[in-house]
């Protein structure tokens, strides 16, 4: 049984914040560089349940270009966490 999924760039670029919706679930999934939390926390889709995966930035050692996944009840409050 097949699924429809919906992915939405953000920012209108390929590497930039996307968000996904899956069918029926009411969760959402958001993929951002570490660099757009900012711009991503604003949205309204960001108060729902879902998955999120965020990349660090390719020229901060710090990062080297990991993503970190995670989940939460409230995707916002959770990326709020990130920030501090």
């Amino acid at each position: 049984m097949g699924k429809k999924l919906t992915v939405y760039m953000i920012d209108g670029t390929e590497y930039g914040p996307r968000l996904s919706e899956i069918g029926n679930w009411v969760g959402k999934a958001i993929y951002s560089p570490r660099s757009s939390l900012i711009k991503i926390l604003s949205r309204p889709e960001c108060n729902n349940p879902g998955i999120y995966c965020l990349k660090g930035d390719p020229t901060d050692e710090a990062f080297a270009e990991k993503i970190y996944i995670g989940e939460a009840e409230n995707i916002k409050t959770r990326l709020k966490q990130h920030l501090t």
